[in-house]
């Protein structure tokens, strides 16, 4: 009856990081790949948490807390010994999909604060320099390796490409949609280089691409 989902894998492919729910209200736990009895409790804390990110240097977890209030919002944790989970961006909004820049500089995420999902990014460090990514909608940000291009599912059902140029500033192109998956992705992931897509949807419904 346990409820275990988001996988999240460490930088070198040794650990996995999840969403469980066996104690009550979901929180983070981590297993070694290939060692039995290695899984344990990551991290606990009041309301639901659930995995989205580790940092390329696999210095911080990107996750995202459900309190009391209904809202999601997104916390950091630095991985190293003695360190504690703190709020990146708590507001009034729905926060969610966080996700590091290859360099770790930056995070892409989505927010409803302009009434609808959006995807926005912001400096790692304190969540300033904010600015919108998406002109039109936007859900479940993904960056390519290189950082030069973001990725997210637009309202059409359509995943579409934003070319970015990373830097003090992170400036971003016009989006280009690339695919639609019908009736609607419920998760992917983007290989490193950009010219494959991992999509999660309804099997029975999903028309070819």
């Amino acid at each position: 009856a346990t409820d275990e989902n988001n996988p999240v894998w460490s930088p070198d492919g040794t650990k996995l990081v999840y969403r469980s729910d066996r104690k009550g209200p979901p929180d983070i736990y981590e297993i070694t790949i290939g060692v039995p009895g290695s899984e344990r409790p990551f991290l606990e804390q009041v309301g639901v948490q659930q995995p989205e990110d580790l940092s390329k240097d696999g210095r911080n977890l990107a996750y995202v807390n459900q309190a009391q209030s209904g809202l999601w919002n997104i916390w950091l944790m630095p991985i190293q010994a003695g360190g504690r989970a703190f709020p990146w961006l708590s507001s009034r909004f729905n926060e969610t999909s966080p996700r590091f820049s290859p360099d770790g500089r930056w995070i892409a995420f989505e927010s409803n604060e302009s009434g609808t999902p959006e995807i926005y990014a912001a400096l790692t460090e304190g969540g300033r320099e904010k600015r919108r990514i998406s002109p039109a909608g936007g859900r479940q940000p993904r960056w390519r390796g290189d950082g030069k291009e973001i990725y997210y599912v637009a309202p059409d059902g359509y995943v579409v490409a934003v070319p970015m140029t990373p830097g003090a500033r992170l400036d971003a192109g016009s989006p280009t949609p690339l695919f639609r998956v019908e009736p609607e992705i419920q998760n992917y992931d983007v290989s490193s280089d950009g010219s494959r897509f991992l999509v999660s949807a309804p099997l029975d419904k999903v028309s070819e691409s």
